[in-house]
């Protein structure tokens, strides 16, 4: 396992780079699965766009006036924020990836001041540089209208959907795991993301983007869906690397003659997390810190079968999206396939189980089988739409509502 990519890059090259300590593993995972989201979405915008789906909205700004008060003090303190901690962290990495980083981290005192400065006037030359290349196109204020594509609007949209997902998948695990005691360790610690709940909040956060900024919100929910399994896929790639506790039950039939030990039972040796019980040989220095331990006893890697079977999932919503004609259809068959797939892998992971009305599932397994019967609902009902468009296009066009 790969607690960070210090640990990575070492595997691979026999080389050390202690700054790379800086970046955890699943941490680095999670940004790709944003780029490739990102991407993706920006692919298919522009499909539709193409096709006519979809269209842009006139906006109105003001341009050509000088910068703001605003933009002159925030730029340069966010520059030095930044720059306050990184260059200090590119110094002293290894403060960065033991048990003590988050004290480290939101500390005023464990900083760079040479970089705050630095980082704090790079930032505000940026934005005059910015407002001088403006002012060459708009040399006194002035109001433009253009019009503003969806796809002019992924950038956006991945970000809002980055922090609402982390945050929500951050609240749910609180409300499940955390206590008086450990609220706030639990809180500012790295990891401790409950993916489901980062589901539900970045939903409802984009469903409200899209209908602010006049996206048909079925039809962004269509484009979403199957991009999200590959992001959930790819994020459960970044759980296995890690070894950050997403695993499954104890396998008792870890003997396989046809699939690789970290398929099918596996001890996450050198895990983030430091769970198990102490190797004999860490394979890495000493230096690189106390990640010595793996499992006593083999588990089913659910994360890395989770990335398998999203990844599935994803090959099938992209090759259906083209010859779905009903907006939102697409979208409830993904909530099918995200419960059934969830629901199962449950069956063999490490949770807690919760009894209600006499039925005792975990907290996902609860959530699974809410999202799997709205998924069939919402099928059913866009499905008939699907059926009607297909037989008479022009005439079910004419009765359906624009989304």
């Amino acid at each position: 396992m790969y607690p960070n990519l210090r640990y990575a890059f070492y595997d691979w090259t026999k080389i050390d780079i202690a700054a790379l300590a800086l970046v955890q593993t699943y941490g680095f995972v999670l940004a790709l699965s944003f780029l490739l989201s990102g991407w993706l979405l920006y692919k298919e915008l522009k499909r539709r766009e193409d096709i006519g789906l979809l269209e842009g909205v006139l906006t109105k700004i003001r341009v050509g006036g000088p910068l703001s008060l605003l933009e002159l003090v925030i730029n340069p303190l966010l520059g030095a924020a930044l720059g306050f901690k990184l260059v200090y962290a590119l110094m002293h990495p290894s403060l960065f990836s033991g048990a003590e980083a988050n004290e480290v981290v939101f500390s005023t005192a464990d900083g760079s001041y040479w970089g705050a400065a630095i980082f704090a006037a790079l930032f505000l030359g940026w934005k005059i540089w910015e407002k001088n290349k403006e002012l060459e196109k708009y040399p006194s204020p002035e109001t433009i209208s253009y019009y503003v594509m969806p796809h002019d609007r992924v950038g956006e949209i991945v970000i809002i959907a980055a922090f609402s997902g982390v945050a929500g998948a951050k609240i749910l695990h609180l409300v499940e795991f955390a206590s008086a005691e450990n609220f706030w360790t639990e809180l500012l610690s790295g990891g401790g993301l409950s993916i489901y709940g980062g589901l539900i909040l970045g939903f409802f956060t984009i469903l409200l983007y899209a209908h602010r900024r006049e996206i048909p919100p079925l039809q962004l929910m269509d484009t979403l869906a199957p991009i999200l399994l590959l992001a959930y896929g790819i994020g459960r790639l970044g759980c296995h690397l890690s070894g950050d506790g997403d695993w499954g039950d104890p396998n008792d039939m870890p003997d396989s003659r046809w699939l690789p030990d970290w398929l099918w039972a596996y001890r996450y040796p050198n895990n983030v997390i430091d769970e198990g019980v102490k190797m004999d040989f860490c394979g890495y220095p000493e230096a690189f810190g106390e990640h010595c331990f793996q499992l006593e006893q083999a588990v089913y890697p659910t994360s890395i079968w989770e990335f398998l079977m999203a990844s599935a999932g994803f090959l099938l919503l992209w090759r259906l999206r083209p010859h779905i004609l009903a907006h939102g259809l697409l979208f409830f068959i993904y909530l099918i396939f995200n419960g059934l797939e969830r629901f199962i892998i449950e069956l063999i992971r490490v949770n807690p189980d919760y009894l209600f009305l006499g039925i005792k599932l975990s907290q996902a397994q609860f959530i699974a089988l809410a999202l799997v019967l709205i998924g069939i609902v919402g099928t059913i009902y866009f499905g008939r739409w699907q059926y009607l468009l297909r037989k008479k296009p022009i005439a079910a066009a004419d009765k359906t509502t624009e989304d």
